[in-house]
């Protein structure tokens, strides 16, 4: 890094004695660089060896590739940091390296250390460390040592030919009490290279926050408190934290204090001072000249590119959304942009009041955890709130009450939507008002009727209603509920007619068929997106039809979804409850065994365990709805259980099971509780009869 130097202009007289400054004790000068200099000694080393490192790579015209780090750990206490830049000749040990202030890097911005001190860094934490550096074909082993002088040695310990590509390394021994602060200060000192290092010996989870909003070398990130944020530089990928009291001073700071996350602003190496020992900025004048320049420039940026988002935007609703979300997740405060606009209109700073009554409704709700996630919650306000993710409608139907169900297909046809918010005009707050109150158009809303055509119900006073009673599976049968919660209800809706007898009120249906609970509870169960509601079998047919004709009739229903429901096959399943055989289907939990046991696949014996195991899957995979199928389409009889097997003989479970009962008579007295016992003698038996019964087949 280039260093800004200063020469003074000083006329003396010729005659005037001149005393040349120098240093006394060279010791104490060295302990004073080495422990006086850093405020965190651990975070200083890990900046400088690995910016040392990251240089030497850049020296040689890499610096894409990553240096290799170490981390101290139990079995290896060292910490390390690897490069492949060019080696450190001898030469450039002794005349460079080992010197306080000495530097090969003044006369570029390319590498970012210039002051001569970063690489002696681990002398503020130990009295030794090693180096090992690959320098043409040499490979050097020094000691660095603190001896009783203070003044500190470079010992060479070795020196051997190597086929080692150039490069080199530092070894650190480290105190086992601050493994976990060399994790943290390798993080913190890397965490804004392009090029992260190669990190060995632990894991590091790099902290790098996703920009809220980001320009030309600055962005806001979110910030770890939510009650602190900070603003710092980042110079060559290294922090510096900015004190906002002296920054007040001399530049202005509105876009920083209105900041809701931390603020940074990116500079080049050599842009811009760092102080000596490179933990702080150095403010000398060009220094905040520069921050001062950076933040006017910023904040004419910011308004820019909220204009120009803003103007791209289609419509007045979205760029308020915008608006709210984008620009004040950045900013918690907006004054300093003045006034927003979207093609001319102003935009709103908060919610648009309309005066009329709009509905909020929202899936699930973040601030009632007990609530059910896919349930629509309802609100009802007199103003729109501008949030992502939520759609406007305009009431164009003349809805009285707007609920639930009305809106339900919005949140069907987009699994992204988080709100729906219906405005609801009337006479005297017509569209017309809403137009010069809140440029209701420029939001381009959607109508209502594009996704229901709402609900024909009269609503009548409640003492002239018709009792409602819905299904709850929790307390096993239909309980009292109400016009509005059926209203609001986003499930497919389904109406029964229910009769009260001594087990409480029950579905029937028209041919006189009861639907006992527990089989209405079955299918709700089955069916957890619909909502069976019931009201009382005398209520007259045209009540029926003027109050409830927006729900399903259940005979309707049962048709539509259970017997003409393809992937149902009742007949099946009636054929597999029948050939239940208890006894014998004990031994399906050993027919894996039986099948490497018995000799012959073709066996009676395997046939039956085989029917018997697929009667026992029908059973178990499809959910007994049989009950409601014969209670739409009538019983199913004998005739068609034989018809089936008619037409699939594979069913045959009579003649499969007269053929085992011919051919193993014996099996019939045998103990069916000690299988484990008899089952080997049981396989001997079965194969000595099929192989009897197949020598006379042949």
């Amino acid at each position: 890094m280039i260093l800004n130097s200063y020469t003074p202009n000083i006329e003396v007289s010729a005659d005037l004695e001149e005393q040349l400054f120098s240093i006394g004790d060279v010791g104490v000068v060295f302990d004073i660089l080495r422990n006086k200099m850093y405020a965190n000694n651990i975070l200083a080393i890990c900046r400088e060896i690995s910016c040392n490192a990251r240089d030497a790579h850049r020296e040689v015209c890499k610096p894409d590739e990553p240096i290799h780090i170490t981390l101290p750990s139990a079995l290896d206490p060292y910490y390390r940091i690897k490069d492949f830049g060019p080696g450190i000749s001898p030469d450039r040990m002794e005349n460079i390296f080992i010197r306080y202030g000495m530097s090969t890097k003044r006369d570029n911005n390319i590498q970012c250390g210039s002051f001569g001190m970063g690489a002696k860094t681990p002398f503020s934490y130990t009295d030794s460390f090693a180096i090992v550096t690959n320098y043409d074909g040499i490979q050097y082993s020094y000691a660095c040592i603190i001896d009783e002088t203070k003044v500190g040695k470079l010992i060479l310990t070795s020196k051997s030919a190597t086929t080692e590509e150039n490069g080199t390394e530092i070894l650190i021994p480290i105190k086992e009490k601050n493994f976990n602060e060399f994790h943290l200060y390798t993080e913190q000192a890397c965490r804004h290279w392009k090029v992260k290092p190669i990190i060995s010996g632990g894991n590091i989870n790099w902290d790098i926050q996703a920009p809220i909003l980001e320009g030309n070398k600055w962005a806001i990130v979110a910030s770890k408190s939510h009650y602190d944020h900070n603003a710092k530089v980042i110079v060559d990928g290294i922090e510096y934290p900015i004190d906002m009291d002296i920054l007040r001073k001399y530049a202005g700071s509105k876009i920083i204090d209105s900041c809701r996350g931390d603020f940074i602003m990116y500079f080049g190496v050599g842009e811009i001072s760092l102080s000596a020992n490179r933990e702080q900025l150095s403010l000398d004048e060009k220094t905040q000249h520069l921050i001062r320049g950076r933040l006017d420039s910023i904040l004419r940026e910011v308004k820019q590119i909220a204009h120009d988002k803003i103007e791209a935007i289609p419509n007045f609703w979205d760029a308020n959304i915008y608006y709210q979300k984008e620009m004040r997740q950045a900013f918690a405060n907006l004054d300093f942009l003045g006034t927003l606009s979207w093609h001319g209109t102003t935009l709103f700073t908060g919610f648009a009041r309309a005066a009329c009554q709009v509905h909020k409704f929202t899936k699930g709700d973040g601030h009632r955890r007990h609530r059910n996630p896919n349930k629509i919650y309802r609100a009802t306000t007199q103003h729109l709130t501008f949030e992502d993710k939520s759609i406007l409608y305009v009431n164009d139907i003349n809805l009285k009450d707007i609920t639930a169900r009305h809106i339900k297909k919005a949140f069907e046809n987009d699994a992204y939507l988080q709100s729906v918010q219906v405005i609801c005009p009337t006479d005297v707050i017509n569209l017309t008002v809403l137009e010069d109150s809140i440029h209701l158009s420029l939001m381009n809303p959607q109508n209502l009727s594009a996704i229901t055509k709402g609900s024909n119900r009269t609503y009548k006073k409640a003492s002239s209603r018709v009792l409602v009673f819905k299904l709850d599976t929790g307390c096993s049968g239909f309980r009292q509920s109400s016009y509005s919660a059926m209203d609001e209800d986003p499930n497919e809706r389904v109406l029964c007619l229910l009769t009260a007898n001594s087990s409480g009120r029950q579905a029937i249906l028209k041919n006189g068929t009861y639907l006992p609970v527990g089989s209405m509870n079955t299918l709700a169960t089955h069916y957890p997106d619909v909502s069976f509601y019931g009201i009382d079998s005398a209520t007259p047919a045209d009540r029926i039809k003027e109050d409830f004709s927006d729900l399903q009739d259940i005979e309707k229903f049962l048709k539509k979804n259970i017997v003409n429901n393809k992937s149902y096959n009742f007949v099946e399943r009636k054929w597999a409850a029948g050939v239940s055989d208890p006894d014998f289907e004990r031994l399906l939990s050993y027919r894996d065994k039986l099948k490497t046991l018995i000799d012959d696949p073709q066996s009676v014996m395997l046939a039956r365990l085989q029917l018997h195991q697929k009667a026992r899957e029908i059973l178990k995979e499809q959910i007994n709805l049989t009950f409601f199928y014969e209670a739409i389409n009538g019983e199913i009889v004998p005739v068609d259980i034989a018809n089936f097997i008619k037409q699939n003989p594979k069913y045959d479970m009579a003649t499969i099971i007269s053929k085992y009962d011919k051919q193993y008579p014996i099996l019939e007295h045998i103990n069916k509780y000690y299988y484990d016992d008899i089952l080997q003698p049981m396989a001997d038996y079965v194969n000595i009869v099929d192989k009897f019964y197949g020598e006379q087949n042949v």
